[in-house]
């Protein structure tokens, strides 16, 4: 983040900001009640440090959109794109749609980051709805609920030009929908191959 920062707004500016971020991020640490110790891992790690810097963009910028627009480039060609290789990686494994479902499956039955309902699971697909979740609770908390849509965004970075999944959703929390959709389709299977 801190490079980034510097890349964006040059070397004593993106240093302020990121020296203010993280006092900010102690801060809302600190003031964040009733969450478990998995949660509060998954909000220290990957939530609050960008609820922390849009609140701080927006105080520093003087300016909603920008800040905004700062926080969805990080993670749109930062973040995402980093996870989106940790995934990609997994492709070279033979059975790889297998092993992807059963990583995603376990993932979300495990982790008290969200309520879930699987709804298809099998060669063909893994689908499921997400009614609740973290992310989107963090940024309601933290009164920026607008910022969860980014955080909604990057899973299109993450797994959309993945080679042999199709990945498909039509809503999220972050969007104003009851609920994250989630469909994970193995392309060797719907392409006939």
């Amino acid at each position: 983040m801190q490079q980034f920062l510097i890349n964006e707004f040059g070397q004593s500016l993106g240093n302020k900001i990121y020296d203010i971020q993280q006092k900010k991020l102690q801060t809302i640490l600190e003031l964040t009640t009733g969450k478990s110790n998995n949660q509060m891992i998954t909000l220290n790690k990957t939530i609050l440090p960008r609820i922390a810097l849009y609140k701080v963009l927006k105080e520093e910028l003087g300016e909603q959109k920008k800040a905004y627009d700062t926080v969805e480039k990080y993670m749109l060609t930062i973040v995402g794109p980093k996870l989106n290789k940790q995934y990609s990686m997994l492709k070279f494994i033979p059975g790889f749609f297998y092993m992807f479902r059963k990583i995603m499956l376990n993932v979300i039955s495990k982790s008290d980051n969200w309520v879930t309902e699987v709804i298809k699971n099998d060669s063909i697909s893994v689908k499921y709805n997400i009614t609740k979740c973290l992310w989107y609770d963090a940024c309601v908390e933290n009164n920026c609920p607008e910022l969860c849509k980014i955080f909604c965004d990057v899973d299109h970075v993450i797994y959309g030009s993945m080679k042999k999944i199709k990945f498909i959703r039509t809503g999220t929390l972050g969007t104003g929908n009851n609920c994250c959709d989630f469909c994970f389709l193995n392309r060797n299977k719907i392409n006939g191959i």
